[in-house]
């Protein structure tokens, strides 16, 4: 496999990887600050509390996701364009 072929893979790869954290950015979000006050916060927690911290958890895979998607479509776009040239 030449390394161009390996580089669009990758790419193409860390495109679906960001995609799918932007969709399920609310689920995982939701299920990390659950994870947090289950195990850190021994069950208990305010509810105000508890909404600005999932809110940061879904904000934060949402970012994660939009950089990832962000990356892999450009170095995908740039390398499909060379290969058409």
């Amino acid at each position: 496999m030449r390394k161009s072929s390996l580089l669009k893979i990758i790419s193409i790869l860390v495109s679906i990887i960001g995609f799918y954290l932007l969709i399920k950015s609310p689920t995982l979000g939701d299920d990390a600050a659950n994870e947090y006050v289950r195990v850190d916060m021994f069950g208990s927690m305010d509810t105000a509390g508890f909404h600005i911290m999932k809110q940061s958890f879904i904000d934060a895979y949402r970012l994660a996701g939009a950089i990832l998607l962000g990356v892999g479509s450009f170095y995908a776009f740039r390398f499909f364009s060379k290969s058409d040239e």
